[in-house]
């Protein structure tokens, strides 16, 4: 665990996605969770010991499994989400099929079938407090401005805690070399990263990878917009979708980190696909054609 500042926290460790604590006088908030069980029990083990007053609250920002697969093994806390969150989980009871199947099958790839059991057998909970846009939470000495900006996915949402200058990016922010694009909007995702470059911040935790500066938005700044204008070029050519979004030009654009197998490489191969798909529908509507 790496201590940001006097009262934040950031774990970069664990597997999929990372994770954060903030400590007030009204006890320890958690951003996102763990998605492997034993390291989601770890986490609390490591973040209780910061304050006697106990974990209060956890933040999900995102309906993705790698930000609520681990809310199922967090104790005693209320629960936070996006509205859209909160639609998502109650759609599907608590089981949010996707998530499970992706880090169900993945773990039974990489040898560890009683993980993908538990996590199987556990219902994500229905979150207790829910925003449509943002939300603030005041819990003295800190204030957390929690918004949802889209991109990634709808629901997407960072939480930036201005005293101690750190925005915990989400998956609005990741270094990662083929962010994830299967629920994406490019446009929203550009104007996102837009809003937290003009913040006044020294860290962002992101999503996935190391705790970074601004010049990790500036990146993905550039990757969505070259990628954007390959589409763009495609689109005027008159490709139509389903041959433009195999096109050999977005070759570079793809990576999948193939010691999670085979499952996993199959799903973001589908996941970058999809993404395309819907940045072919935004370019085309932004160039004046029809779908």
């Amino acid at each position: 665990m790496r201590q940001l500042t006097d009262h934040l926290f950031a774990e970069t460790s664990y597997q999929w996605a990372n994770v954060g604590a903030a400590v007030t006088d009204k006890g320890i908030i958690l951003i996102d969770s763990p998605v492997r069980p034993p390291e989601c029990r770890h986490w609390q083990e490591v973040v209780r010991k910061l304050s006697p007053l106990g974990i209060r609250y956890l933040i999900s920002t995102d309906f993705h499994g790698d930000h609520v697969t681990g809310a199922a093994f967090i104790e005693g806390v209320t629960f936070i989400t996006p509205q859209l969150v909160y639609q998502e989980i109650t759609r599907v009871k608590g089981k949010h099929p996707f998530s499970k199947e992706i880090f169900v099958e993945s773990l039974r790839d990489q040898g560890h079938p009683d993980e993908a059991a538990e996590i199987a057998a556990a219902p994500v909970p229905v979150p207790e407090i829910c925003f449509e846009e943002s939300l603030i939470l005041h819990l003295s000495p800190l204030t957390f401005e929690i918004r949802r900006l889209g991109g990634h996915t709808p629901a997407c949402s960072v939480v930036y805690v201005p005293e101690e200058r750190v925005l915990f990016g989400s998956d609005v922010v990741m270094d990662t070399p083929c962010p994830g694009m299967r629920d994406a909007s490019v446009n929203q995702w550009l104007k996102a990263l837009e809003w937290a470059e003009g913040l006044p911040i020294d860290h962002i935790v992101p999503g996935h990878g190391e705790v970074c500066g601004k010049e990790l938005v500036g990146r993905l700044k550039g990757y969505f917009s070259e990628l954007r204008e390959v589409m763009r070029r495609l689109v005027q050519k008159g490709l139509p979708k389903a041959e433009a979004v195999k096109d050999g030009s977005f070759e570079k654009f793809f990576w999948a980190e193939t010691s999670r197998g085979a499952y996993w490489v199959e799903q973001r191969k589908d996941t970058f696909r999809r993404g395309l798909e819907t940045l072919y529908d935004e370019v085309k509507k932004d160039e004046g054609g029809a779908r």
